[in-house]
């Protein structure tokens, strides 16, 4: 009498080649990923000059919005400015280029970055000069009190402090306060 024994299932053959094909693609995927946004990031940052202090590069993409959960509109559009349709506006840059390249976030809280945003009429009147800690190293917001803006036209800019050593300011963004 012959016993049949069972053989385990093996998936067939081009389904384990397409399976061992996409676990390498995720891997290469893994390994270039963090290499291409390093190359990215060092891209950004502009280089240092000898001799030079600063060492903190200027924020980048400065933005306006109407509020903290409303879209952000950039600065430097050449098209138009930003219009925003209320007295507390939200103004943000992202700071992620200031930590040089190579650079590990602190796992203990140490201290943290001030921001100083300023904000003048576009006839260069003062109407807000404002520093701040950035809770992260990634971005800086400010939300306007009502009150500090009516209707018209204005720019801001903004720079991070870490220590002793300070960044450029952001171009003035220009923008149009526009209550309906």
């Amino acid at each position: 009498m012959r016993v049949r024994t069972q053989q385990p299932h093996q998936p067939r053959t081009g389904v384990r080649r397409a399976i061992i094909a996409l676990v390498a693609t995720c891997a290469v995927g893994a390994v270039a990923t963090p290499i291409a946004l390093a190359a990215a990031s060092a891209d950004r940052a502009p280089a240092a000059t000898a001799g030079e202090d600063r060492l903190l590069p200027t924020p980048e993409a400065p933005r306006i919005s109407d509020s903290p959960y409303a879209g952000f509109q950039l600065c430097g559009d050449p098209a138009a400015d930003p219009v925003v349709t209320t007295g507390t506006p939200t103004l943000a840059a992202t700071l992620e280029s200031v930590a040089p390249p190579g650079t590990v976030e602190p796992t203990q809280p140490g201290p943290r970055r001030k921001v100083t945003f300023e904000v003048d009429t576009t006839a260069g009147q003062p109407v807000l000069h404002q520093q701040l800690t950035s809770d992260t190293s990634h971005d800086a917001a400010l939300q306007l009190t009502e009150g500090t803006l009516a209707d018209g036209a204005y720019r801001w800019r903004v720079r991070v402090k870490d220590g002793a050593t300070s960044s450029a300011w952001t171009a003035w963004c220009s923008f149009t306060v526009k209550r309906g």
